[in-house]
């Protein structure tokens, strides 16, 4: 291989630089500008910028669905009393997510005051229309009906959500519109109507969950809750409805419990015609409990769930079918047996008293395989539906421990074989919980 060319020396003497390096200059100050001054320009622009869009950003910022805005409750009366629909549906859905995480708004009874107040309103002011699409629906044609529901869906949306936040409060003023439109029964048209009482239902349930929140309060912020019911008891269209609030709250505190109606409620909806509805009212019972007079109101009621015929089955069914997109339907094959699981674990989680033939069925996998199935709509052999099979049984077992918890005295016994045998269950969940439920029966 050749050897380099011998480099010449420079004429005083020294050594010629390596011809494979660059020459270095010092920068000259254009380089500096591009270098750092334009980066500079950049984001100060970009900062400016923002700085003037600040006051746009905050009144769309819910509107293009991101945090921009302020979480205050007087953001979201302002976001929910705007003109555009659309932003309006943005800060209620915002809402109901924050509300979950946020004590402090939660437990803002003048806020949830406020929010009552529009939800009425909204009520009121959409309840013609509604009266007259559910006088002539049944007649429109196809095109003429996706025209009214044009100008019905934004009102309806906006109720519902604002319904479902209103379940979200530590603090229950909501719970007397709430009640009203569970047991509604005309004004909409029947899919609607349904639809809304369904929504009323979820509300109420979550309602008596959150309500625990309040107890978990400081003293200081309870306090709080109180002055501000206090004050709305005192003044305003709605301070009946501060006060009965102030009074449940008191009496909580003295662990002496209300259902503040919703017992009735129960009652109401196990006679409706719609299945889906008889469910809820068995779920809801989970969340309330209230004084010996309410509490055997609910229990009866339960009972006679318990026993539910499954009037309307194949109707939700179809409904159901209609409006899933998946290309398998899924079947009950025990008429009723939805609406009787949820009375049934209602009844053991209250710790009253529950058919354990009904339990018993609701731990034995192989009989649930055959009642909860699944097929293709387009026809072809039945198969296990195991997502539901597994969740029946997960809610039977916690329902057999907070049973066992609140009746200790309670022979369950025909229960063990079953609840043994998913202590083996090679799912996990099944067994973790199986396995509690049989140390818990063994404890004396």
């Amino acid at each position: 291989m050749p050897s380099d060319p011998p480099v010449a020396p420079l004429p005083n003497g020294e050594a010629r630089p390596d011809p494979g390096l660059p020459t270095v200059t010092p920068p000259s100050g254009g380089m500096f500008f591009r270098l750092f001054g334009v980066p500079a320009l950049i984001v100060g622009g970009v900062v400016l910028v923002l700085i003037l869009a600040q006051p746009l950003i905050g009144k769309f910022g819910s509107f293009l669905g991101r945090n921009w805005g302020s979480s205050s409750p007087e953001q979201f009366l302002h976001d929910l009393d705007d003109s555009n629909a659309e932003v309006r549906w943005r800060a209620a859905n915002d809402l109901a997510q924050v509300l979950l995480r946020d004590d402090d708004l939660a437990s803002n009874s003048d806020f949830a005051l406020q929010l009552t107040r529009r939800l009425r309103h909204t009520l009121d002011s959409s309840a013609p229309f509604e009266k007259a699409h559910a006088e002539h629906f049944a007649k429109l044609s196809p095109q003429d009906e996706a025209s009214e529901l044009k100008k019905l869906d934004p009102d309806r949306n906006y109720i519902l959500l604002l319904t479902q936040c209103l379940g979200h409060f530590m603090v229950p003023v909501g719970a007397p519109v709430l009640k009203e439109l569970a047991v509604q029964e005309s004004g909409l048209d029947p899919r609607a109507l349904n639809a809304r009482r369904r929504q009323a239902l979820w509300a109420l349930a979550n309602l008596g969950e959150n309500v625990k929140r309040f107890d978990k309060l400081s003293s200081e912020q309870q306090e709080a809750v109180k002055s501000q019911l206090t004050t709305a008891a005192n003044s305003g269209d709605q301070g009946d409805t501060a006060k009965k609030t102030l009074i449940y709250l008191l009496r909580r505190q003295q662990s002496l419990p209300s259902a503040l109606g919703v017992d009735r409620v129960i009652e109401k909806c196990a006679d409706s015609e719609d299945p889906s509805l008889r469910e809820l009212a068995a779920f809801i019972a989970n969340f309330w409990s209230g004084t010996t007079a309410e509490n055997a109101r609910m229990e009866k009621t339960l009972i006679r769930l318990c026993d539910d015929p499954g009037k309307g089955d194949e109707d939700l069914a179809k409904l159901e079918e209609e409006n899933a997109d998946q290309e398998t339907r899924k079947l009950v094959k025990k008429p009723g047996f939805r609406v009787q699981v949820n009375a049934a674990v209602a009844l053991a989680r209250q710790g009253w008293k529950v058919r354990l033939s009904l339990l018993q069925t609701m731990l034995d996998e192989d009989e649930l395989r055959s009642i909860f199935v699944v097929q293709s709509k387009k026809g072809g052999a039945e198969q296990p539906d195991q997502a539901a099979v597994v969740e029946t049984m997960l809610n039977a077992l916690k329902a057999v421990a907070e049973l066992h918890r609140k009746d200790p005295q309670r022979d369950l016994s025909s229960l063990r074989p079953n609840i043994d045998k998913l202590a083996h269950n090679p799912n996990p969940a099944l067994q973790t919980e199986a396995g509690r439920v049989v140390l818990a029966l063994s404890k004396p």
